[in-house]
């Protein structure tokens, strides 16, 4: 019985300790509640745009324990070299994936408006951030 136990507790232990790799939400420095999830961020191989989300609150896992009222986590493309923007829409869940024709997406001036420090931060990385073939 005490096996049991043990390892009907060590699933949800696992589920959580797998969630959380898929998330790393990170305060963009000088930011005081506006994050960025690291993991998430990527380049576009076709393109050169940085794709990224970012979330003001906390930083333990928005889409576990995002409240509502907090607002959605925002969908961005930057593109690093004209300074400009794309809004890819807002996420309430976590289930959002890219929408189809993002890269079509009038494209908007001054990174740091819309998305902050952390987008600053993110073309600084560029070269460091995994380059991926998005949809």
């Amino acid at each position: 019985m005490k096996r049991l136990v043990v390892c009907l507790l060590g699933v949800p232990i696992l589920a959580l300790a797998t969630a959380a790799i898929a998330e790393n939400w990170k305060l963009a420095p000088g930011e005081t509640k506006t994050y960025y999830d690291e993991d998430f961020s990527r380049v576009d191989q076709s393109t050169g745009l940085v794709v990224t989300r970012i979330a003001e609150g906390k930083a333990n896992g928005p889409y576990r324990n995002w409240p509502a009222s907090k607002g959605p986590i925002l969908i961005f493309a930057l593109d690093c070299a004209a300074d400009k923007w794309m809004d890819l829409g807002m996420d309430f869940d976590g289930t959002k994936g890219l929408p189809k024709g993002w890269r079509q997406e009038a494209k908007i001036d001054d990174i740091s408006g819309a998305v902050g420090k952390a987008g600053k931060l993110l073309c600084e990385a560029k070269e460091s951030l995994p380059k991926v073939e998005l949809p």
